[in-house]
């Protein structure tokens, strides 16, 4: 003989597949089962209005469009980092900042080199 318990019955496993014959309940089914509710003091669902349209959203105009990938130091980065937290700038706005003065330096040196 084997040491196994027997398996165990599924007698408590509900089963609505009797459901299924149990027919759709008519409109005067339906009101008389409302007013013996409300008789009882059971109030019915009232239907809610429907909330308000509210106004599509105009699409944001992207400022910076495009992306570029610009290898640094972690020093480099927390630099450039606490230059936009600094002057209250984004970092798409600290970097157009930054090429500006870059462009503006390269200027300055050009004009000294050819004097």
């Amino acid at each position: 003989m084997t040491d196994k318990a027997a398996p165990g019955s599924r007698r408590s496993i509900a089963s609505f597949a009797a459901d299924d014959d149990i027919p759709v309940p008519t409109p005067e089914q339906i009101v008389a089962a409302k007013a013996g509710g409300e008789g009882l003091g059971f109030r019915s669902e009232k239907a809610t209005p429907p909330a308000p349209a509210r106004p599509t959203p105009k699409p944001r105009q992207a400022t910076f469009t495009d992306a570029i990938h610009v290898r640094a130091r972690p020093e480099d980065r927390q630099r450039f980092e606490d230059f936009a937290y600094r002057q209250r700038l984004s970092k798409g706005d600290a970097m157009t900042r930054l090429l500006d003065f870059a462009e503006k330096e390269e200027e300055r040196l050009a004009a000294l080199s050819n004097t």
